[in-house]
């Protein structure tokens, strides 16, 4: 039996404006919630906690998002955490998410926002590294493929990266987009499926949380209504 893949809900930020706001001036973040920074190619990045007040760890990720490097960052510090190896991806999540779930240096993440893992031929001689990254052979076009060669596959990721509700109904408020909800009440009752509207409007909740709650036009009851993020189960675009 394979490996059960650890679940993450990423906001990307993948825009020059998004990656500088990244989570500032939030004051939580959801149990298995994070931000994935995608950035156009690699290059040594840099980070720092100015306005951000959550404690937090971040990965930095090659691209085949296997994580080069762990660091720690404290709320609101102005001092630069820097990666030692040029990458094209960091992955912000709550303190203490990576060692409560046994994820280290080398292990790899894949799935929202991250290029697909590239396959190894097994009967290539592998080029020289410097046992970060997994080096490929140049294609040639013009070369014949043979049929026999085996094409190793990619290993499962250790981390799989899903697309947090808040982006979809992001997305989907660009889009102007009906979303499907499946929804579950603060009792715990599951609701029958019902279709919310854009505009989305994300509001703080009773504790303070920012972005915890979302209001939309309920197509159900004919009026606007407001929903827990973290209570919705489903939530899918309208075909």
């Amino acid at each position: 039996m394979g490996k059960i893949s650890k679940q993450l809900y990423i906001e990307l930020a993948d825009s020059p404006s998004k990656r500088e706001i990244g989570l500032m001036h939030r004051k939580t973040l959801s149990h298995n919630h994070g931000m994935l920074f995608k950035f156009p190619y690699n290059n040594n990045l840099s980070f720092w906690m100015k306005n951000t007040y959550l404690p937090l760890d971040i990965a930095f990720l090659d691209d085949n998002g296997k994580i080069l490097q762990i660091e720690s960052m404290s709320p609101l510090s102005t001092k630069a955490i820097s990666s030692k190896y040029e990458c094209r991806y960091a992955l912000e999540v709550n303190k203490g998410w990576f060692k409560n779930n046994d994820i280290k240096v080398g292990n790899i993440i894949g799935g929202h926002g991250l290029t697909s893992l590239k396959s190894k031929s097994q009967n290539v001689p592998p080029m020289a590294t410097n046992g970060l990254n997994d080096p490929q052979l140049p294609v040639d076009p013009n070369q014949p493929v043979d049929p026999n060669q085996q094409q190793a596959q990619a290993p499962n990721p250790d981390v799989t990266l899903n697309m947090s509700n808040k982006e979809k109904l992001d997305n989907a408020h660009i889009k102007n987009k009906d979303m499907v909800l499946i929804y579950q009440t603060k009792g715990g009752l599951t609701l029958p499926p019902k279709v919310i509207s854009p505009p989305f409007h994300f509001e703080k909740d009773e504790d303070g949380r920012h972005n915890a709650v979302v209001k939309a036009w309920d197509n159900q009851t004919g009026g606007w209504k407001s929903f827990l993020v973290d209570n919705m189960l489903s939530l899918e675009e309208k075909k």
